[in-house]
């Protein structure tokens, strides 16, 4: 008698989504998807192939962008909606006001396959600020390429969903998954369970003071690996240092499925008068 065929074996379900999100840390390059505008100019007088998304309003697209940047308004459906059409085959850079909003546009889209690095320091703390900025600048409005990218269907699903969630917030208190120092001190001060406080600023700054309750994942590569720890049942306030690297944090957390936001300019300073400390509020150290 033949001996019987051993039990089949069945493989684990793999959820694409979130292997593609955690990889984003796994795989994080040195720059940490970031360019200054002026690094960005030099490629553009090289005449280097290239993407650029423009993620401010309409209004404000109109007014003057990058020349050759498509308009994708961050606050609507536009990035989901378009998604397939953004290339692959080429670097890809996206800037927005401050860089906040871009950081989250850079993560959510290298989940989907797109080569993106954001220009730091957005429109208004980047781009305007570099010298001979003005030679780059232009009003022609440019429309979406017609060439399509295939994108894994359950990841552009995930970013179509990204971008529905992110409208449907404009008007409130957390706008653009945004919200201000002002509110995280009155959720603290309120001692509400209903939220946890992630920094991701460098182990060495958290020591020297921190937001109160907040607990510590240096941003950087390997972070994903205490994504486990975080509560699923609670809303994330992730800051870092002035809003940019946390907004990365946002967006892959968010593909993971929890309710994350990013505080505002994050700890800031008082000089800048933005952020945590720039509001005037105060830090601990246990």
């Amino acid at each position: 008698e033949a001996p019987a065929e051993p039990p089949a074996v069945e493989e684990p379900e793999v959820n694409v989504v979130e292997e593609a999100a955690m990889a984003y840390f796994a795989n994080l390059p040195e720059n940490r998807n970031m360019i200054d505008f002026a690094d960005l100019m030099t490629k553009i007088d090289a005449a280097e192939e290239m993407f650029i998304i423009d993620a401010r309003s309409a209004e404000d697209y109109a007014k003057g962008h990058v020349k050759g940047a498509v308009n994708l308004p961050f606050a609507s459906t536009a990035t989901g909606e378009n998604v397939e059409y953004i290339p692959d085959d080429v670097p890809v850079f996206v800037y927005c006001y401050t860089g906040q909003t871009a950081n989250q546009v850079t993560s959510v889209l290298n989940v989907a396959g797109k080569p993106v690095t954001n220009i730091k320091g957005g429109f208004l703390r980047g781009i305007t600020v570099t010298d001979g900025h003005e030679a780059y600048l232009d009003t022609v409005e440019v429309a979406m390429p017609a060439d399509m990218y295939e994108v894994d269907d359950e990841i552009q699903a995930a970013v179509v969903s990204y971008f529905e969630t992110v409208a449907s917030y404009t008007g409130t208190d957390t706008a653009n998954q945004n919200i201000a120092p002002e509110m995280v001190k009155e959720i603290i001060d309120s001692e509400s369970d209903e939220y946890f406080i992630l920094s991701v600023r460098q182990a060495e700054d958290y020591a020297k003071g921190h937001i109160p309750t907040a607990v510590n994942i240096p941003y950087g590569n390997g972070m994903q690996e205490s994504f486990a720890d975080l509560p699923k049942d609670k809303k994330i306030i992730v800051y870092c240092y002035t809003g940019q690297t946390a907004s990365q944090v946002v967006g892959i957390l968010r593909l993971l499925g929890f309710e994350a936001y990013n505080m505002a300019f994050g700890m800031g300073s008082v000089e800048t008068e933005k952020g945590w400390l720039g509001a005037g509020f105060e830090t601990v150290t246990e």
